[in-house]
């Protein structure tokens, strides 16, 4: 179920990513500017919920010895994971 939930927060990550990097683009030379800047704005906690699930897991499998129960190091992963959300979405919210 893991390595499910890693492989689409992957492709999640990559397709906002480039998402991301073609709206720079268009803001950069003005082409569509007001669209490129709403999505910038609207997707980031989007990406950073997938980047925290893709890297998240990935320092999981990383860290997990084979054979052992998930246990205390999946709890602490996702505790400080949780705690980077909260940090990122107050600061995104900050000035509203």
């Amino acid at each position: 179920m893991l390595r499910t939930l890693h492989s689409v927060a992957a492709v999640a990550f990559f397709l906002l990513a480039g998402s991301f990097f073609v709206a720079a683009l268009c803001l950069q030379n003005a082409v569509e500017p007001l669209l490129a800047a709403w999505w910038m704005q609207v997707a980031d906690l989007p990406l950073l919920v997938s980047a925290l699930v893709y890297g998240g897991s990935a320092l999981y499998f990383g860290l997990k010895k084979p054979g052992s129960s998930p246990g205390v190091l999946g709890w602490i992963l996702l505790l400080l994971l949780a705690a980077v959300f909260i940090f990122f979405a107050v600061l995104n919210f900050w000035g509203s």
